[in-house]
């Protein structure tokens, strides 16, 4: 049995890898105006637990959290007032539709729909949130899951 004090070792090391790796997209998004602090990618990292908890999903890597960064900090639509709201609301989402494709759609091919929703309805998160409810039920229904 592996001690309790070794995995939460593990899992703080594991935090401090995410969060240097998301701290690192730092040196390009800043070429748009868009920053984030250690502060605001710790509360990225929590919402982002607080997502996969609630889905019943578990990830190691935060390769899907830093490709949808990338895409919102390359985005005209994305204000920096709201940059860490945004991307909260963007993992949530991200994590919302790969459950309700039931992992049937690859995570390049969920980010891209929710990049082309993004840019297609100038950013606001409402309208996504339609579509990727919209694009969910279709899905389902295309497949007879419904």
């Amino acid at each position: 049995m592996i001690s309790p004090i070794i995995l939460s070792s593990l899992n703080l090391s594991l935090e401090t890898v995410q969060k240097n790796e998301i701290l690192s997209l730092n040196n390009r998004s800043e070429e748009y105006g868009l920053y984030l602090t250690p502060q605001d990618v710790d509360n990225i990292i929590e919402s982002r637990n607080h997502t996969l908890k609630s889905y019943g999903r578990i990830e190691i890597d935060i390769n899907v959290t830093k490709q949808l960064i990338e895409n919102l900090y390359t985005s005209q639509y994305t204000d920096k007032d709201e940059y860490v709201e945004l991307i909260n609301d963007i993992q949530e989402i991200f994590y919302y539709l790969k459950n309700e494709t039931l992992d049937e759609v690859s995570d390049i091919e969920i980010i891209e729909i929710i990049d082309e929703f993004y840019n297609n309805c100038s950013g606001r998160i409402d309208t996504i949130q339609n579509m990727v409810e919209k694009f969910a039920h279709d899905y389902k229904y295309e497949r007879g899951y419904r």
